[in-house]
């Protein structure tokens, strides 16, 4: 039962809009990440770290960062903002080049670690970055990564990059005890089902989760990573908590309380 949780969702927000972590929390999604490099101008990247250490005072809810990469300007006023935060529970290292970047930032920051594949150096030293202390995990990004190597996006070649990759993430992930690898974000979110044939594709992959970009993709990929058991018992729970009010009650044999209710609403997106 509740295969689909097993899978992890993580949601972006970006640092200059901490008013969305409530909206990211209320969807659900496994994880929050709080992005503090692609979403925040270099000039406004102070002010942004100071409103995020006030925001996390006040946070009782964990969250992940995405820190800039290793070797920008911005890294090391990220390190020092890290080291303050109570509820963090983990970064993600953009642009990841070696097994030494991501060595450091763990040992800086005594914090798991998401290495992001995303350029041709990321991809070339893949084995020894699988290997590198505090990496819990590997993800890429399909833009970036498509821009470093010369690939034009939405082309048949783009899609053969993305596989090739997927594959490298797999396999090196589990022969160095990695948690398997996180599906890139998926950009176009209008398109519902392409994005839930994405899901059902790295679903099969054998990857553990996807990151996503926004709210609406998370009940979209619930849906699609519950199997048919899992959709006829929650609907089951669902119907019966509305019609009875019940928040304790037998169904099939199987006990439901409280949060099996919730998990339901959630998976059906009530």
């Amino acid at each position: 039962m509740m295969q689909a949780m097993t899978k992890t969702l993580y949601l972006f927000v970006p640092a200059v809009r901490l008013d969305r972590v409530s909206k990211a929390i209320a969807t659900g999604v496994d994880k929050v990440i709080i992005d503090l490099e692609d979403t925040v101008a270099d000039n406004a990247k102070d002010s942004v770290r100071q409103a995020l250490l006030d925001f996390d005072k006040q946070m009782t809810h964990r969250y992940w960062l995405r820190i800039n990469a290793y070797d920008t300007a911005a890294y090391q006023a990220d390190i020092a903002c890290v080291n303050e935060l109570v509820q963090l529970d983990g970064l993600l290292l953009p642009k990841c080049q070696s097994a030494e970047q991501a060595t450091q930032v763990h040992q800086q920051s005594q914090k798991p670690i998401i290495a992001m594949i995303e350029t041709a150096t990321g991809l070339a030293n893949l084995v020894q970055i699988a290997q590198a202390t505090g990496v819990q995990a590997l993800s890429f990004g399909c833009l970036d990564l498509a821009q470093s190597l010369g690939v034009r996006p939405d082309s048949a070649a783009y899609a053969t990059l993305l596989d090739k990759v997927r594959t490298d993430l797999l396999v090196y992930s589990a022969a160095y005890g990695l948690q398997p690898p996180i599906e890139t974000i998926f950009v176009n979110f209008a398109n519902e089902q392409a994005f839930a044939d994405r899901v059902a594709y790295w679903r099969d992959f054998g990857f553990a989760g996807q990151l996503l970009i926004h709210p609406r993709q998370v009940a979209i990929a619930r849906r699609v990573l519950a199997d048919e058991q899992d959709w006829a018992f929650a609907e089951a729970i669902y119907q019966r908590h509305e019609q009875t009010g019940e928040i304790a009650f037998a169904i099939d044999g199987k006990m439901v309380d409280l949060p099996l209710i919730q998990w339901a609403r959630r998976l059906l997106d009530k």
